[in-house]
C-alpha cells in the first residue's frame, strides 16, 4: 500500500467555530461549529485524519486547543499533536508535500 486513506473533512468550520472535545465514550475528537442557523459536529476517530483541514482550520485547531478530562488526557493529546505538527509544517488539505 502506497498510500493511506483519509475520508475528506469539512473545510472551512473555522467561520462558525465553537470548540472542540475529546469523547472517551466514542473515543473521538468532536469539533462543534455553527454554520447558517444549525449547529454541526465532525467526527474525528483518526487523528491522521486531521491532515486533511485546511490550513485557516488547522490555526483554528491549534490556537483553540482540545478539551478533555484528566484521564483521558494521553488520547486527546495525540489529536493535539498532529494539529500542532500540521500548523508548524504547513501540512493541510491545501498544500502539497511529500513525506519521506
Amino acid at each position: 500500500m502506497k498510500t493511506i486513506h483519509m475520508p475528506q473533512m469539512e473545510q472551512e468550520f473555522y467561520k462558525g467555530f465553537m470548540g472542540w472535545v475529546y469523547s472517551c465514550r466514542t473515543t473521538e475528537a468532536i469539533i462543534s461549529y455553527r454554520a447558517g442557523g444549525e449547529i454541526r459536529e465532525i467526527l474525528v476517530y483518526d487523528p491522521m485524519w486531521l491532515v486533511n483541514c485546511s490550513a485557516k482550520d488547522i490555526e483554528c485547531l491549534f490556537i483553540n486547543k482540545i478539551r478533555y478530562q484528566s484521564v483521558d488526557k494521553e488520547q486527546a493529546q495525540q489529536f493535539q499533536r498532529v494539529v500542532s505538527l500540521c500548523f508548524q509544517k504547513s501540512i493541510n488539505s491545501e498544500s502539497k508535500w511529500k513525506s519521506l
